[in-house]
């Protein structure tokens, strides 16, 4: 079991803690009646409520003076149980509430007091069920509801609404389909160009018909259960003896892959080689580097040389160097490039299969722009890529320090490892100032993914040490100060508590109603003979929630705007020539709108190429017959005399 070098302040970190927060809650609330054009001063309501959060900064600031009971409480465990497990519910539920839950999800204090409170009592509650010391209790029970947040907003997209519910969610219905087109749509269709492996996986709902509730549900279910599979698999190579040090670990080990977030499609690669690696049988080893570069190569560019980089920093972490020379690093260097040389070969296979016949249009990343001021806080990233992943690898950063300080390992281990952080840094900061790429951390997965490995792997010890640099007798294993398990839990909760939680809106009768006039509207269309072209929604037709009409697999949105953002000309001519032409009868699409913006707004840059090579082409060529405004739906029909915004 692992203790902090010192004792935790328990009784100063609560009163001060939450005094901070209240009082920052309350001038908070104070901006936003002014903002709102509210006078508080004759409002009772806000009265009591602003009264209500200084009255709660003040009483805490006197627990500092007072005596706090932090044994266990003497609750039967009948009745904690089922108050723990509503103490995890309380944040999620107050923030779905009608009215004040969506004043509180605009307030950063308030929403962090909500937490905080809740936890405070939570872990109460679970010190009686596990009979732990209150800090420990705390500490897992901050981690736990975090996670159960996190989960929940996954969980409240499973929705039968017909339409698509983001930006992407119609093509991530659409592209698996392609997997399976001559029984979907009777024709040979071209595979998909985007992330193929991910794709692949969100084909099975095809294959037993299933409504689009069930792809939503599969899809998140897979996301939960890929991800989710990393912490276990992890644990299980790390084999921490102590009960609540393993849940403690597994829980922050899935909120720190969540909090990126790592796209379930790189689960795979990361589990095989957690599952593969062996440092006693380099056959093994090498397999599933092998079969991890494939679906690697299948996945992302930038993750060609990640199953290889994963397993050289397991095989430096876990062998010494011993005076090897040269040798030392035969097996490492194999895996990184046999390993991304196999990626590359596997994708370029994908692309003889595919049906593609420009085999530079899944190289379009290559050619993007790079937006560099989105490393620092701006309208798309209010934190920043660089102090946002500062800010996530601060912890992991300082258990790395504290564990490397004691100088038990080889300075080449050291300097390697390092350095292959660094470059998977480098590498992650420089998709995410791509065009289309800043909006998270999300592109700095393999980086976060590498130094996850190497933090837990310092942390509890499960590293071999060079014999000649570590005294007899000496613990791998560091002790943390408590600042140091305070700040573990702090940062990656803070992370996941300001994660966005929303109820889909779903007007069941009126969006059934848009679904059967927009049939209805587009058979007409059809019966004349001509062409319908669903830039949008194309997931009525893969799912037959629209019958009768065939697909023309040309332009779908993600495809048209990776283009976009690529400035891939020959394809974009193509589709301004087709538009210009007026060769389709009817464009299903989002409502369109030729408005160009700047970097002070959220993915200004983006919209901007959507509008030039996408919107004014449409809108010089097309006009809107129908709107669908509750469910964002537009048909668009060739003008008599076309005129350009």
């Amino acid at each position: 079991m692992i203790r902090p070098s010192s004792p935790f302040p328990t009784k100063i970190v609560l009163a001060n803690l939450t005094s901070l927060l209240a009082g920052f809650s309350a001038w908070q609330m104070l901006q936003t009646a002014e903002k709102l054009g509210i006078a508080w001063q004759s409002s009772k309501t806000w009265l009591a409520l602003l009264g209500g959060l200084c009255l709660l900064a003040l009483a805490s600031l006197g627990l500092n003076r007072i005596s706090l009971p932090f044994k266990k409480p003497s609750l039967p465990t009948w009745a904690a149980a089922p108050l723990w497990g509503l103490t995890l519910l309380t944040y999620p539920l107050i923030l779905l509430l009608p009215t004040y839950g969506k004043l509180i999800r605009g307030q950063e204090a308030t929403r962090l007091l909500v937490f905080w409170l809740a936890a405070v009592l939570g872990a109460f509650f679970l010190q009686r069920l596990l009979r732990l010391a209150y800090p420990a209790a705390l500490g897992i029970h901050l981690l736990l509801q975090a996670a159960v947040y996190l989960t929940l907003i996954q969980l409240l997209g499973i929705t039968n609404y017909p339409f698509a519910l983001g930006w992407s969610e119609t093509s991530r219905f659409y592209y698996p389909s392609l997997f399976l087109s001559q029984n979907i749509y009777a024709q040979k269709l071209p595979l998909p160009i985007l992330h193929p492996s991910l794709h692949l996986l969100l084909t099975p709902p095809y294959l037993v018909n299933a409504p689009l509730w069930a792809h939503r549900a599969w899809q998140i279910i897979l996301r939960l259960g890929l991800v989710g599979w990393i912490a276990p698999a992890l644990l299980g190579r790390l084999k921490v003896d102590s009960a609540p040090w393993r849940a403690a670990a597994g829980v922050w080990f899935f909120l720190t892959l969540f909090n990126l977030p790592l796209y379930l499609h790189l689960a795979p690669p990361v589990l095989l080689i957690l599952f593969g690696f062996s440092a006693k049988d380099p056959r093994r080893t090498w397999l599933f580097v092998l079969l991890a570069s494939v679906w690697a190569g299948l996945s992302r560019i930038n993750w060609y040389p990640v199953p290889g980089m994963l397993a050289a920093a397991l095989y430096l972490l876990q062998t010494p160097y011993q005076r090897r020379g040269w040798r030392y690093l035969l097996p490492p260097a194999g895996w990184v490039i046999t390993g991304a040389l196999t990626a590359f070969l596997a994708m370029r296979a994908y692309i003889v299969f595919s049906g593609i016949p420009n085999p530079a249009n899944f190289y379009t990343s290559l050619t993007s722009a790079l937006l560099w001021y989105r490393l620092l806080p701006n309208a798309t990233y209010a934190l920043g890529i660089l102090p946002g992943i500062a800010l996530y690898s601060l912890p992991m950063g300082a258990v790395i320090g504290a564990a490397l300080a004691r100088r038990q390992i080889h300075p080449l281990r050291v300097g390697l490892l390092l350095a292959g952080l660094a470059t998977l840094l480098g590498g992650g900061m420089l998709v995410s100032v791509k065009i289309g790429g800043g909006g998270d951390l999300h592109n700095l997965d393999a980086y976060a993914i590498a130094l996850l490995l190497v933090c837990a792997h310092l942390f509890f010890g499960k590293y071999t040490p060079e014999e000649n640099l570590t005294p007899p007798q000496e613990e791998k294993r560091i002790t943390p100060h408590w600042a140091l398990l305070a700040l573990l839990v702090a940062i990656p909760v803070w992370l996941g508590a300001r994660a966005n939680i929303s109820l889909p809106p779903y007007a069941s009768a009126e969006s059934q109603q848009t679904l059967r006039a927009l049939e209805q509207e587009l058979n007409t269309i059809h019966a004349s003979g001509g062409e319908i072209l669903f830039i949008t929604q194309r997931h009525l037709l893969s799912m037959k929630m629209i019958t009768s009409l065939p697909l023309l697999p040309e332009y779908e949105r993600e495809e048209l705007m990776e283009m976009a953002m690529a400035g891939n000309q020959t394809y974009l001519d193509t589709f301004k020539e087709q538009i210009r032409e007026q060769r389709f009868a009817a464009i299903v699409v989002d409502p369109l709108a030729f408005n160009l913006l700047g970097s002070d707004y959220e993915m200004g840059e983006e919209n901007n190429a959507w509008a030039r090579f996408v919107i004014k082409p449409v809108l010089c060529n097309y006009s809107a017959s129908t709107l669908y405004q509750n469910d964002r739906i537009a048909i668009y029909l060739p003008q008599t005399e076309p005129t350009c915004p």
